[in-house]
């Protein structure tokens, strides 16, 4: 009899391929994902170049050797501080040495929207104070949403600065900027590297706004799909049927219940970052509009999605294998497992497939930036025009319950 039980049970996975594939499939996938995510990124040597933009208000030859050292690292992406082509005629414009002031406050800016991850600044008189008892420090701009990378570039300007200056001649209007053996001088200490953190000095603790929205997201999908499942609770105990009957058409049963879900949904999200400003200190009071118009988006998108899949299969059963592949992989892919800094670029773009980066990337906008409600226009147009189109999908794929 115990191998009769063994014989039925086997029976019983071969008739029920999509539970063989989430027990068989589904460790290789994401096995294959995280690998994918983690190879030649930590722990090989080797890691993706940070994008970096570069300013020189000293406009001096060693200050420009110093920056194309930093620019023409292998871990350094440069990028030019103005967006316009003319910035690359030549290197002065490229480290903006043209206009210092504005250069300076651009790079910021940049810093700030996420479009480069690290400023690095050579301060005006630089050159001229090496010579000097206390040398101006040059300033890293960073964006510590990324921990590693200022970190990273404090060594590349270490290196190139050992670089610019090892070869550097006294300037006839002001100091030496270093003193040999017999000058009968002491040494100057070495350049520093000020680190400026432009995003979380005046934040209680911002990290946890990244997390908060990480998983609120990932649970968030898990919910919408759970509570979707009732149109398979309600088909097979025949309520569905009951309810065709009566004046209620689909398409009002498929919007009210993608109503229910989205109510649910936002009581959700507003417990979680609520939990998160009461307990962490994040603020969200301060956020509320541009908090509710991205926490709609992301409901609707997520509501949408699981109204779709349930639409979709066949059984509650087949259901809650589909929907735990399926958003288990955009929760890997979209940021809420794994920070996408430490992604490859390729494993980036894939990510933007998913939900998950696009609700993450708003919520970062809003908590981490500080970013005014017209830059989440990106997200809020994809996630609202998901939110619509799965919505349309569900009561296109409803009509198979109409028609029975």
């Amino acid at each position: 009899m115990t191998f009769q039980v063994v014989r039925v049970g086997l029976q019983r996975l071969k008739h029920n391929p999509v539970e063989l594939l989430l027990a068989l499939l589904v460790p290789i996938v994401f096995f294959t994902i995280f690998a994918m995510i983690f190879d030649k990124q930590l722990g090989s040597g080797k890691t993706k170049p940070i994008r970096v933009t570069t300013v020189d208000t000293d406009g001096t030859a060693v200050s420009q050797e110093l920056l194309d050292a930093v620019a023409g690292d292998e871990l350094v992406l440069h990028e030019p501080v103005l967006a316009s082509p003319a910035t690359n005629a030549d290197r002065g414009a490229r480290h903006g040495a043209d206009d210092p002031a504005e250069s300076f406050d651009l790079a910021g800016e940049r810093v700030l929207r996420g479009e480069v991850t690290i400023a690095v600044v050579v301060p005006e008189g630089w050159t001229a104070s090496l010579g000097a008892g206390e040398p101006l420090p040059l300033r890293v701009l960073a964006d510590t949403s990324d921990p590693v990378a200022p970190k990273m570039i404090e060594a590349v300007v270490a290196r190139a600065l050992g670089e610019a200056t090892a070869g550097a001649t006294p300037d006839p209007g002001g100091p030496t900027p270093g003193a040999g053996p017999g000058s009968g001088r002491a040494t100057p200490p070495p350049p520093a590297v000020e680190v400026v953190d432009l995003l979380s000095e005046e934040k209680v603790n911002p990290v946890v706004s990244m997390y908060a929205a990480g998983i609120a997201v990932m649970f968030l999908l898990f919910s919408a799909t759970g509570n979707a499942g009732q149109l398979l609770d309600e088909e097979e105990n025949q309520t569905l049927e009951r309810l065709m009957c009566s004046r209620l058409g689909m398409t009002q049963l498929i919007v009210g219940k993608w109503l229910l879900l989205m109510i649910l949904g936002v009581v959700q999200i507003t417990l979680m970052f609520g939990w998160a400003q009461l307990v962490f200190g994040v603020d969200l009071t301060g956020h509320v509009p541009a908090f509710t118009m991205m926490t709609l988006a992301t409901v609707g998108a997520a509501a949408g999605l699981a109204l779709a899949l349930a639409a979709a299969c066949r059984s509650r059963g087949q259901l809650n294998a589909v929907s735990v592949i399926l958003i288990l992989t955009m929760s890997a892919l979209g940021g809420s497992m794994v920070p996408r800094y430490l992604m490859s670029d390729a494993m980036q773009q894939a990510g933007r497939f998913t939900f998950n980066a696009w609700a993450i990337d708003g919520y970062n906008k809003i908590f981490w930036r500080d970013l005014p409600l017209a830059d989440l226009a990106p997200e809020l147009m994809v996630l609202g025009g998901s939110a619509l189109g799965l919505l349309l999908l569900a009561r296109l794929l409803a009509t198979r319950w109409e028609m029975a």
